[in-house]
């Protein structure tokens, strides 16, 4: 570092900053007219306006499938019928077993009711009386657009949520129009039924469907539907019943202490002695005057009990339900007598105490997953006060007497979401360990690059690497590095290159599969499982020259991820009044992102977790930000068929020192727990306050100090590390204006300079 010192070197650098700008220019001007002299629309999506219409080849032929659906709506007499995208337990990621939208239209999104309680919903209408024409449509968040026009056929109508003219499900179906080929209504006659699955359509979405038919005045009515119509399809489909998938049912994983922090019995019913815990279940049941409490949320159950499982996909869930009384606890789990056998998992038999502990208050009663709703239904002609979930399925809410019940927030969600002391110990393990295992990739990746043959440097080789490659390499550097405690992945793996990365989860397939090569940007979206906690990381790369508009959408994403991880507040302040923070410096020049800033994070459990969320908008659900809360802090930005960008570390919240506190607040904030260097090519540091700057540099500090130290790094991360981790050298010099109000002026030695000037000194 000691040529930044030199007066000499600092003006050669300004220069050759000033040179590297103006290349980054004439590179943008370049590709621009390029693409618009191939006018290569980059994706091959469907075109449902062409005669004949064009069906692209990752597109699922669903006509056979629909006439099927239809045929079993006939014989109920159903004039729609919705197939939402989630289980019985709304889940995110779901089983194969239950992708039952995914069969019927080909669409493999996940639904994020974060975005919109819509995401993912499909509906299938039926033409009784030849009044209008049959439709079916699946509702796509900003996510999808592009990936449901590649993989469903012109049978499905595309209702991209947010886009104009684009109508809610519940206002769709009610809407009618005299033109047969509206798009925008379902056309449904007057009076007509509305069918549902009830394990499946949550408390919130039936009332929001109810509450709009009630409001219009065409009869309309909701109709459940005991059968699920999908699932006769798919039976007959595949040849009976025996032939659906089924539920993994795998080996479950017992959480000690030693990482959960809390015995899964001082979670439900007693005080420990030895820890310091406000509140458990019972004890939140007493609060509320609940008698019985009833958990449907599989990453509350497996945080309940201190056990983890495989039977979804990404995370370490078990299908189960749970319910609580002041007499018993209730575990519905899927094939739990296998799972919880004396002889075979006898460890799994010892931690939930199946036989030193029989009957009681105390006791875990281990029962059939299918008897759950019948259970319920008997306690709900009881006259217990029964508390569930505003977020639990209609078949739950129905069994419930109205006088008997409590709707509201499961007491699991916040002791979930706040990790104690050795939870967020274990994170920052995790996150070590991730951060370690990402730093030795990309050093692979760079090395790939380095050597990569100057004949193919401007097309790539896809057998030298790709997106589907480094994807491979990830997860044989996590297991090589961490196989004891590593469990996976915690959601599909993003391997975006150039124009891929424009789709926001883009999920690289061999169909899609592309080489990464110079000419584009790399967007890296990636997260594991370990039993010390869950990771979600994004890291965005260019090997070449980029443009001057990516090097500014980049730069204002690190600005804004940089203000909100340094931001303070107090409490009772929800996520939603911080996100624009983030976005702001993008704001200043024009630009925006069409996904949250950030989400909570489960510790060994969900990559996605509630109740507080970092996005805009009003959600019910959400719950102010409050210590021990972790989220991701992944601002970005995408240009259709161009390129897409992200910047994503995790942070968690703790108390602030503060010199004052106003009224009874408290202060928080951030701390960041993930370690991996940015992009000092895609950086125009001039744009960087004070403050950005500087936390910038301690930042490359903890890098170097505490994953150069850690001795799973390899030669190739510690070289890619160090190279990115160069400080920036800063001068502040000052203005007046008339006012004498002083405004700093920033000078930078951009480090995308001082990546040329080390290989000129001899990296390469």
């Amino acid at each position: 570092m000691a040529f930044y010192q030199n007066y000499y070197i600092r003006k050669i650098l300004i220069f050759i900053s000033v040179l590297s700008l103006a290349a980054a220019t004439a590179s943008s001007i370049h590709s621009s007219r390029v693409r618009k002299q191939t006018g290569n629309t980059r994706y091959d999506v469907r075109n449902c306006d062409a005669i004949p219409p064009y069906i692209p080849e990752t597109a699922f032929p669903s006509a056979n499938l629909l006439l099927k659906l239809r045929e079993e709506m006939r014989k109920k007499d159903i004039d729609a019928y919705i197939i939402p995208a989630e289980d019985a337990h709304q889940s995110e990621y779901i089983a194969e077993r239950d992708q039952r939208r995914r069969f019927i239209s080909g669409f493999s999104g996940y639904a994020d009711h974060t975005i919109s309680p819509w995401s993912g919903v499909a509906i299938v209408t039926r033409n009784k009386d030849f009044k209008s024409r049959e439709k079916a449509a699946v509702w796509v968040d900003s996510r999808y657009f592009v990936q449901a026009q590649m993989e469903m056929d012109c049978n499905w109508l595309s209702m991209e949520i947010g886009e104009e003219n684009v109508l809610n499900p519940d206002d769709w179906l009610t809407g009618d129009t005299l033109l047969d080929t509206d798009e925008r209504h379902a056309q449904l006659p007057d009076g007509a039924r509305v069918g549902f699955d009830p394990t499946l359509l949550s408390i919130t979405t039936y009332f929001e469907y109810n509450e709009t038919f009630i409001e219009s005045p065409r009869d309309i009515v909701l109709v459940p539907v005991i059968r699920n119509l999908v699932d006769i399809v798919w039976e007959e489909t595949v040849g009976g019943e025996e032939n659906l998938p089924e539920y993994p049912g795998e080996e479950l994983i017992v959480l000690e202490k030693a990482y959960s922090g809390r015995t899964w019995q001082s979670k439900i019913f007693y005080d420990d002695p030895l820890e310091d815990f406000e509140t458990n279940v019972r004890s939140e049941m007493e609060k509320w005057g609940a008698q019985v409490v009833v958990i449907h949320k599989l990453d509350e159950i497996a945080w309940l009990f201190n056990l983890r499982g495989a039977d979804i996909p990404y995370n370490p869930m078990f299908i189960a339900y749970c319910i609580i009384t002041n007499s018993d606890i209730r575990l519905y789990m899927y094939d739990g007598t296998r799972r919880t056998d004396e002889v075979r998992y006898r460890d799994v038999h010892l931690h939930l105490g199946l036989s030193e502990c029989t009957s009681g208050p105390t006791c875990i009663s281990l029962r059939n997953y299918e008897n759950f709703l019948n259970d319920l239904e008997d306690l709900g002609r009881s006259s217990r006060v029964i508390w569930h979930s505003d977020q639990a399925s209609f078949a739950i809410y129905e069994r419930v007497r109205d006088i008997k019940r409590i709707e509201r927030p499961s007491p699991v969600l916040l002791m979930k979401a706040q990790k104690n002391d050795v939870e967020i110990l274990g994170m920052k393990s995790a996150y070590l360990k991730d951060s370690v295992a990402l730093c030795n990739l990309f050093g692979y990746l760079q090395e790939k690059m380095d050597n990569m043959d100057v004949s193919i440097r401007d097309r790539g080789n896809i057998n030298y690497l790709s997106e589907l490659s480094v994807v491979d390499e990830a997860e044989q550097t996590r297991e090589s590095l961490w196989g004891e405690v590593y469990h996976g992945k915690s959601f599909a793996t993003i391997s975006a290159f150039a124009d891929h990365g424009g789709l926001i989860h883009y999920e690289v397939t061999e169909e899609t599969n592309v080489p990464i090569h110079y000419n584009g940007m790399y967007l890296f979206n990636s997260g594991a499982q370990y039993k010390e906690g869950t990771t979600d990381l994004t890291r965005t790369f260019y090997f070449g020259n980029p443009s001057r508009k990516m090097i500014n959408a980049y730069t204002r994403a690190l600005m804004g991820h940089i203000d909100l991880l340094t931001s303070r507040f107090r409490t009772e302040v929800y996520g939603r009044e911080l996100d624009g923070i983030a976005r702001e410096p993008l704001w200043y020049n024009g630009l925006d992102y069409k996904h949250g800033t950030g989400h909570g994070i489960g510790h060994f459990l969900n990559a996605q977790e509630g109740p507080a969320i970092i996005a805009p908008g009003y959600r019910e659900y959400e719950q102010p930000i409050t210590e021990g809360m972790f989220f991701t802090d992944e601002p970005g930005y995408y240009e259709d068929e161009e390129f897409g960008l992200r910047i994503g570390n995790v942070i968690y919240t703790k108390r602030a020192p503060t010199e004052y506190s106003f009224s009874t607040y408290t202060y928080l904030e951030f701390e960041v727990v993930s370690l991996i260097p940015f992009e000092p090519k895609l950086i125009d540091f001039s744009l960087l306050t004070r403050r950005q700057i500087e936390f910038y540099n301690n930042y490359m500090d903890r890098i170097r100090k505490e994953i150069g130290a850690n001795p799973k790094l390899d030669r190739r991360g510690k070289e890619w590390m160090e190279w990115k981790t160069t400080k920036v050298w800063t001068k502040y010099e000052y203005d007046y204006n008339s006012a004498s109000v002083v405004y700093p002026r920033l000078t930078v030695a951009a480090t995308v300079v001082s990546v040329l000037v080390c290989k000129w000194l001899g990296r390469e």
